[in-house]
C-alpha cells in the first residue's frame, strides 16, 4: 500500500487555499469567478489564518456571505470541524443556505445533525441560537453533550449583536408575574431617587424610567433571585435567566412603564463554552468606524480587531446620493417631502425605514405596503422580480438585501429608535454627546440596504430634523464608514450649492441620479477612487469594561474597578468620564461600600446623569442673566458654525416640542434647549437631582419658570396628582432659592381645566398645545432670522429676541390661567 499516494490524493480533494478551494468548488452557472474585492479579502486571510479571532470588513454589498462560507469550508479542509455560520436572523439563514447551494457547499441548519459534527456540512444558524441561557453550544446544557465548534463565522457582527445583548439579558414585560413583587422590593429606593418616576411606573407610562441604585441591588440581589426563579419556566426567563444568574449581583435593573431589563455590564459570553472555546472565530462586519463593540460584547481579540482584514480599497461600494431635504432648507414640511417621494415611487421601487408602527402610520396617506417578518421574504422576492412601488420595514435596519431595481430610492425616515430600558437609560447619559452609537450603527446600516454591489446605485432620503441633524454632525460623520463619509461630503457639496432650494429643486436633483445623468455618475465614482482602507478601532474604555467585567465574573472585583479606573483618564469629556466612573463604583460597592460613594460622588461632579451618591449630592443653583441678549449670542457662537446648522438646530428642538405619550423625554430636554437657545438658563431638576420640576427656567434675577411638563397626557382635565406635583415643585423652588424667590408654576398640558378634587397653585399658568404651537412658531421664526444674520452679535439677537415675542417680559402670552373644576 502507497500510503504516501493515498495522502497525496487527500489533499488535492481537500483544497485549502481560497482561489485553488473556489475553484473546486461545483458551481451554478453566474459564479464562475470571484470578484476581485472578494479574492482580496480571501488572499489576505488566507495569511493570517491562524489566528484565533479575526475581523473581515467589508462595505455593505462587498459579498461577504461568500467570503465567510469560503472561509469555515477551508477550515473544514484543513481538518478544524465542526464548521458554523451564524445570521442575524432566519431571513438571512435561508439566504446563506442558498447562496451555499450555488457555490456547491453543503450546509444543514440543525448543530446536532451528523453531518454537522463530522464537518460534512456547514450548520447556518441564527444568533439567537447559539447566544442565550440554555445554548446547544453550551456546558450547561442540561439534555445532552454541547455542540462543539471549531470554526465560526458571525456575518454582519454589528447587527447579531443587538441579539446577545437582548439573548443574554433579562426583560420582564409588566403584566409578568414576578414584575409587581420586583417592583414592590425596590420601591422604598426607587421612590427615594425619584418619586414621580415610580408614580410613572406604576401608572404604566411608556416613558418612565428609573434605575435600582446598586447598592440596593446589592442588599436585595438575593431575594431578587427567589423572586426570578418563581418564574424560571415562564417564557421571559426561561431562557434569559439561566444566562445571567451567575452574574446576577453585577447586573443593573431598570424599571420603566413597560418593563424591568437586568442587564449585565457587558453580555456573559463565556457561558457559551462552544463560542469561547471555538479555534478559530471570524467576525464578518460592514466597515463602521469604532468596532469597540467587538470587544465588549463579543470578547474578540483587541489587537485583531484593530488589524481588520479589508480589500485594498474602501471605494468598492455602490453609489449613493444622500439627501437631507430640511438640512438643506429646514422650513421644507416634511409632509410635502413624502409627498414627493411618493410620487417617485410610481416609477422606482421605494423602501423607507421607520423606527416603530407609529411612525409607519405617517405614511398611510399614501398607501405602502407595510412590511413585517410575515410577509418579509415574499415582498423582497416580489421588490427584486418587479415594481412594487411604495414599502415600507418596520424598525428592520439589517439583513435586507435590495439589489438594483429592487430598492432604488431608500429614505430612512426618522431616527431609529432606542429600544430597552437600560438602552435609554445609557442614552440618557451620553446625551450631550451627540448620537447614541447603536443609533449610528443601525443608520450605517439602513443606508446599506439599497445598494449591494459596486454598480448598484440609488438615492437616499434622510427625513426628520433630528436625523438631519446628527448626520450633519462632524462628530457623528466620524463614526462611520469611510465610503458612507465620503458619500456624505459629496452629498453636502451637492446640498451646498442648493442651499435653501425649493423640495421641488431637490427631487430635481434626485431624478438626476435616478435617470443616470453622466456627470453626476461620473462625480460619484470619482468621490470613491480615493477612500482608503478601513481600518480597525478599539477604545481603551472597550478592552477595561470586558476585562472588568471577567475579573468580576472570576470573583475579583477590586481587580475590575482598578481596570475601570485605569481607563478613566484615556476619555476625553467630564461627561464620559463620569459616566464610566459611576461604572467603577458599582463594582467597588461589592467590596468596599463607602468608598463606592466617594467614587461615585466625583462622577457625578462630572455628570449629573449617573446616580446620586446616598450621602446626597448638593444642589447646583441656577443663576440667571439680566442680559438674556447676550447671554443667547454667547451660547449659539459656541454651538453652531452656519447659518443652515442653525436654523436644523432650532427646527430638531421645535420637533421635539410636542404632546406624545412615548417621548416624554425628548419634551423635556427640548424645553431645555429651548430656553437655553433663546439666553436663559435651563435645568431639568427632577432629572438630574431626584426631586423638584420637570424643567427650571432662570429668567434673570431670582425670577424662573417652574414647568411641570406633561406632554404625554391625553386628558381633558388636569388631575389632581399633576396638580399637586407642580404645587410641589413651586415649594422646592422656595426651599432652594428662598422667599424671594419668584416662580411662574407652568403646567404643559394640553388642558387647561382642572378636575373637581384638584387645587393649582396660586397664578399656576397652562401651555396648552395651541400655546405651544405658537411658541414653537416663533422659536422657529427666530432661528430662521438668526441664520441670516450675526448670531454672535447682541444687538442683532436682541433685535430678533424682541420681534418675535421671545424676551422674559413676553413669555407669558404663550400661557392660559388654569381654570377650577366645573
Amino acid at each position: 500500500m502507497d500510503f504516501d499516494q493515498l495522502l497525496s490524493q487527500q489533499a488535492q480533494a481537500a483544497p485549502t487555499e481560497p482561489r485553488e478551494l473556489w475553484a473546486s468548488l461545483s458551481k451554478t452557472q453566474g459564479y464562475g469567478y470571484l470578484r476581485d474585492v472578494q479574492a482580496q479579502v480571501l488572499t489576505a486571510w488566507d495569511a493570517r489564518r491562524g489566528e484565533r479571532d479575526l475581523v473581515v470588513k467589508v462595505n455593505t454589498g462587498g459579498g461577504k456571505t461568500i467570503d465567510g462560507l469560503v472561509i469555515l469550508q477551508s477550515y473544514l479542509n484543513a481538518g478544524v470541524r465542526p464548521a458554523l455560520y451564524v445570521c442575524p436572523s432566519r431571513y438571512l439563514v435561508e439566504q446563506v443556505r442558498e447562496e451555499a447551494t450555488h457555490l456547491g457547499i453543503e450546509t444543514i441548519d440543525d448543530p446536532d445533525h451528523h453531518r454537522y459534527l463530522s464537518g460534512d456540512a456547514i450548520a447556518v444558524v441564527t444568533a439567537d441560537k447559539l447566544f442565550n441561557g440554555r445554548s446547544v453550544f453550551a456546558a450547561t446544557r442540561p439534555t445532552r453533550a454541547p455542540a462543539p465548534i471549531g470554526a465560526v463565522v458571525i456575518d454582519d457582527a454589528h447587527a447579531a449583536i443587538a441579539t446577545s445583548r437582548s439573548q443574554l439579558s433579562i426583560t420582564l414585560p409588566s403584566a409578568h408575574p414576578a414584575f409587581d413583587p420586583l417592583l414592590r422590593l425596590f420601591q422604598d429606593e426607587l421612590e427615594e431617587h425619584s418619586p414621580s418616576s415610580l408614580l410613572q411606573i406604576r401608572a404604566h407610562t411608556h416613558s418612565a424610567l428609573a434605575r435600582v441604585p446598586f447598592w440596593a441591588w446589592r442588599e436585595k440581589c438575593e431575594r431578587a433571585r427567589a423572586i426570578l426563579h418563581q418564574h424560571e419556566s415562564s417564557g421571559p426567563l426561561r431562557y434569559a435567566l439561566p444566562a445571567v444568574q451567575d452574574v446576577l449581583p453585577l447586573c443593573r435593573a431598570v424599571f420603566t412603564g413597560r418593563e424591568l431589563t437586568i442587564t449585565p455590564p457587558v453580555p456573559p459570553v463565556r457561558n457559551i463554552t462552544g463560542f469561547v472555546e471555538a479555534a478559530h472565530r471570524v467576525y464578518l462586519t460592514a466597515t463602521l468606524a469604532d468596532d469597540s463593540v467587538l470587544v465588549t460584547d463579543f470578547g474578540a481579540d483587541p489587537d485583531s480587531v484593530r488589524r481588520p482584514i479589508t480589500p485594498l480599497t474602501a471605494g468598492d461600494i455602490g453609489e449613493r446620493m444622500i439627501l437631507a431635504p430640511q438640512e438643506i432648507n429646514p422650513s421644507i414640511i416634511v409632509d410635502h417631502t413624502r409627498a414627493e417621494i411618493a410620487e417617485l415611487s410610481r416609477t422606482y421601487n421605494t423602501v423607507v425605514l421607520v423606527p416603530s408602527y407609529r411612525a409607519a402610520a405617517e405614511w398611510d396617506e399614501w398607501t405602502p405596503r407595510v412590511i413585517n417578518a410575515d410577509n418579509l421574504a415574499a415582498t423582497v422576492e416580489e421588490l427584486r422580480a418587479r415594481h412594487v412601488g411604495l414599502v415600507v420595514l418596520v424598525n428592520k435596519y439589517d439583513g435586507v438585501d435590495l439589489p438594483e431595481n429592487a430598492c432604488r430610492i431608500l429614505v430612512v425616515d426618522g431616527l431609529p429608535e432606542v429600544q430597552t430600558g437600560d438602552e435609554r437609560l445609557e442614552a440618557q447619559i451620553a446625551r450631550r454627546a451627540g448620537a447614541d452609537d447603536r443609533q449610528v450603527q443601525r443608520i450605517e446600516q439602513g443606508m446599506g440596504r439599497g445598494v449591494r454591489s459596486n454598480e448598484d446605485h440609488c438615492v437616499v432620503f434622510l427625513l426628520g430634523s433630528r436625523l438631519s441633524q446628527l448626520v450633519a454632525d462632524p462628530r457623528t460623520r466620524a463614526r462611520f464608514s469611510a465610503a458612507t463619509q465620503a458619500q456624505l461630503e459629496l452629498s453636502r457639496d451637492v446640498a451646498g450649492r442648493m442651499g435653501g432650494s425649493e423640495l421641488s429643486a431637490i427631487i430635481a436633483v434626485a431624478r438626476q441620479a435616478l435617470t443616470r445623468d453622466p456627470g453626476w455618475v461620473q462625480l460619484a465614482k470619482t468621490k470613491l477612487r480615493s477612500v482608503p482602507a478601513p481600518t480597525g478601532h478599539v477604545s481603551d474604555t472597550a478592552v477595561a469594561r470586558r476585562r472588568a467585567f471577567e475579573a468580576a465574573t472570576d470573583g475579583d472585583t477590586r481587580a475590575a474597578a482598578e481596570l475601570i479606573s485605569a481607563a478613566v483618564s484615556t476619555l476625553p469629556t467630564d461627561r464620559e468620564q463620569g459616566w464610566l466612573l459611576e461604572q467603577k463604583a458599582a463594582y467597588l460597592d461589592l467590596v468596599d461600600p463607602v468608598e463606592s460613594q466617594q467614587v461615585l460622588s466625583a462622577a457625578r461632579r462630572k455628570n449629573t446623569m449617573v446616580l446620586r451618591p446616598l450621602s446626597g449630592f448638593d444642589y447646583r443653583r441656577l443663576s440667571g442673566s439680566e442680559d438674556q441678549a447676550q447671554q443667547a449670542a454667547d451660547f449659539l457662537d459656541g454651538r453652531y458654525r452656519t447659518g443652515g446648522e442653525l436654523r436644523l438646530g432650532f427646527q430638531a428642538i421645535a420637533d421635539d416640542l410636542a404632546f406624545d405619550p412615548d417621548c416624554t423625554d425628548e419634551a423635556e430636554e427640548a424645553l431645555r434647549q429651548l430656553a437655553l437657545h433663546i439666553g436663559f438658563n435651563a435645568q431639568r431638576p427632577e432629572d438630574e437631582w431626584g426631586a423638584g420640576p420637570d424643567v427650571l427656567w432662570a429668567l434673570g434675577g431670582l425670577r424662573f419658570w417652574v414647568i411641570e411638563a406633561k406632554t404625554g397626557a391625553t386628558t381633558d382635565l388636569i388631575h389632581k396628582r399633576d396638580a399637586n406635583q407642580l404645587s410641589g415643585s413651586v415649594l422646592w423652588l422656595t426651599d432652594k432659592y428662598g422667599a424671594d424667590a419668584v416662580g411662574t408654576p407652568v403646567m404643559v398640558h394640553p388642558a387647561r381645566s382642572l378636575a373637581d378634587d384638584a387645587t393649582a397653585a396660586p397664578d399656576a399658568r397652562a401651555l396648552t398645545e395651541n400655546g405651544l404651537k405658537d411658541l414653537r412658531d416663533a422659536f422657529i421664526a427666530l432661528g430662521a432670522g438668526l441664520a441670516g444674520a450675526r448670531w454672535d452679535d447682541k444687538q442683532a439677537v436682541n433685535q430678533l429676541l424682541v420681534g418675535h415675542r421671545l424676551r422674559a417680559v413676553d413669555l407669558a402670552q404663550y400661557l392660559k390661567v388654569i381654570r377650577p373644576g366645573r
